[in-house]
């Protein structure tokens, strides 16, 4: 899924520090903007998820969807506008033929909704032609690499702008993690 080089590599040392990022970067997103979250179990998937729902203003407790395949959540974005947050764990899913079992296009086509997708590798090529992809790679106890990988250009401002958030720096920058 991800073989280029990331945009940005950043490293969390701690579950709360995870959440942290999430919830930056949850500042900043906008209905309309698709998350893919990869990585082994145990990585840092959902923690960061909780970190993203409360960046939103999300006040229910994120948990992984994995036996119902997708939660939703209430919030707002940065400029107060309601959101749904609609929270993906494909883990479960044995072939692409489960995918038509509940409608996940529907999910990425709500213009008013922020999603979120863990496992996104179950989709094979049914990806949504704009998205922010994350890989998350245990690294120790609970240090973890996270590698952004965006498609298309409001995944590529969203990272600008997380970078600005996160590091204070631009593009290119000593600081930001390139």
């Amino acid at each position: 899924m991800a073989t280029q080089r990331p945009a940005l590599d950043v490293i969390s040392h701690s579950p709360e520090q995870t959440r942290s990022l999430g919830a930056r970067l949850g500042r900043l997103a906008r209905a309309g903007d698709v998350f893919l979250l990869t990585g082994q179990i145990g990585s840092g998937k959902t923690t960061f998820a909780q970190g993203l729902a409360r960046g939103l203003g999300v006040a229910s407790y994120v948990q992984s969807p994995t036996f119902t395949l997708v939660s939703e959540h209430s919030g707002h974005t940065a400029d107060g506008r309601p959101v749904t947050l609609y929270h993906l764990d494909l883990y479960r899913l044995e072939s692409a033929d489960d995918l038509v079992t509940f409608g996940y296009a529907d999910y990425f086509a709500d213009p008013a909704a922020i999603t979120v997708v863990e496992w996104p590798e179950r989709l094979g090529a049914d990806l949504p032609d704009e998205y922010l992809l994350i890989s998350f790679d245990h690294l120790a106890d609970s240090k973890r690499r996270l590698a952004l990988y965006p498609r298309g250009k409001r995944p590529e401002a969203l990272i600008d702008a997380f970078r600005t958030e996160v590091f204070g720096a631009r593009r290119g920058s000593a600081a930001s993690g390139n």
